[in-house]
């Protein structure tokens, strides 16, 4: 694989994106053991007692101070969060400043300038960057005072014209579909609408009220046996009823969660198929590229339908950068590519070893490595053949 590759892919074909949580770090943790952890709890265990109750309390406030609540606007740094904030943020930024480049001056002019980017992200710095870089995009809401979260507003496409010759040209829009919602939604009237986060200020609130000596200290080799053990030594100590506060006031943010009850709200349900659909109906698209970046394939819904395109569309062209060699494995081995669940040979994992032209030798991929070595060359490379 090479840069010269990526530009042949990218200049005739429609693009798409599938990015997750990996491009957010240093500034947010992944999943990685609270959703392996939440999954284990709903399989095994029946919920309403108190050892499930403080289990499910203790993951979810985790995740909760971890991940949702450093994204409100007030949210009070450390210098270390910070820095790691101005990273991430930087890092996405360079990365659309790229693509916008890419897709505005490759050679093909008879495709449309509409780039998706499909996340399983529920944080916000998609549309922080792209705000602040001032491109255009579509989140899916429309409305000024009140804006509504809807569907068509992703059919959309940009033109401007010149003031002074009236020359009118499609201009690059980004479309973000937030395949497990965000933790900005809300819902009003049967319908999702911005929140004022004040869905995440409730559950704050609620821990902020609790002792904090009540819930489950957590680590990542903790086994779901052994989560059971430490909750039945100290089930009698804590408030019941607090935590059944905190499990509703947790599952009024609209997001998808790693659990058998992660559709407990239906309209959430809807629009995630819904989203679901889009993306397979993307992937069904001639001459289409996806571009995977940080993302595990660890949700099985979304790993299905990517298989699932592959295999029915062989003009489909899936490149997937992970982030070292052993997660190459892991994606490889996910995907049934040893397997030969994958019959046409149209999807293309690749570790930083395997790119060939690389400048110097990077460690792993990294958001900021794929910046420096992927995106930024094939912008120049783009840029300089129109």
């Amino acid at each position: 694989m090479n840069i010269e590759y990526l530009k042949e892919a990218i200049e005739s074909s429609n693009i798409n994106f599938l990015i997750g949580s990996g491009l957010s770090r240093p500034y947010l943790p992944t999943l990685g053991a609270i959703e392996t952890q939440l999954e284990m709890l709903d399989s095994h265990f029946e919920s309403g007692n108190d050892e499930f109750l403080l289990i499910k309390g203790s993951i979810y406030k985790k995740y909760f101070e971890g991940v949702m609540i450093k994204n409100i606007e007030n949210y009070k740094m450390s210098k270390e969060e910070e820095a790691n904030y101005n990273i991430t943020s930087n890092n996405y930024k360079e990365f659309l400043q790229s693509v916008n480049e890419i897709i505005l001056f490759r050679y093909n002019t008879l495709l449309n300038k509409q780039i998706n980017i499909f996340t399983t992200n529920i944080d916000l710095f998609l549309e922080r960057a792209l705000e602040e870089l001032t491109l255009e995009f579509n989140d899916g809401f429309q409305g000024r005072m009140k804006p509504v979260f809807d569907l068509s507003n992703f059919r959309k496409s940009y033109r401007k014209s010149s003031p002074h010759f009236q020359n009118v040209s499609e201009i690059p829009v980004f479309n973000v579909l937030k395949l497990h919602g965000s933790i900005n939604w809300s819902i009003l009237d049967n319908r999702i609408v911005l929140s004022t986060f004040k869905e995440l200020k409730n559950v704050k609130s609620q821990i902020d009220s609790m002792d904090s000596g009540q819930f489950l200290p957590l680590k990542r080799q903790h086994s779901i046996a052994q989560l059971l053990k430490n909750a039945k030594k100290k089930s009698s100590a804590i408030e019941v009823s607090q935590f059944e506060k905190l499990l509703e006031s947790y599952e009024e943010i609209q997001i998808v969660n790693p659990s058998k009850d992660k559709f407990k709200n239906t309209l959430l349900n809807m629009h995630h198929y819904e989203l679901l659909r889009i993306y397979a109906n993307e992937l069904e698209k001639e001459n289409t590229v996806l571009i995977v970046l940080g993302f595990s394939f660890s949700d099985e819904h979304i790993r299905e339908i990517t298989i699932r395109g592959a295999n029915s569309n062989p003009t489909l062209l899936i490149i997937i950068f992970a982030f070292s060699t052993e997660t190459k494995d892991r994606i490889e081995a996910s995907l049934g590519i040893d397997k030969h669940r994958v019959v046409n040979d149209n999807i293309k994992v690749i570790d930083q070893e395997q790119m060939e032209d690389l400048s110097e030798k990077v460690e792993n991929f990294t958001f900021e490595n794929l910046n420096q070595y992927v995106f930024e060359p094939l912008r120049q490379k783009i840029n300089r053949n129109r």
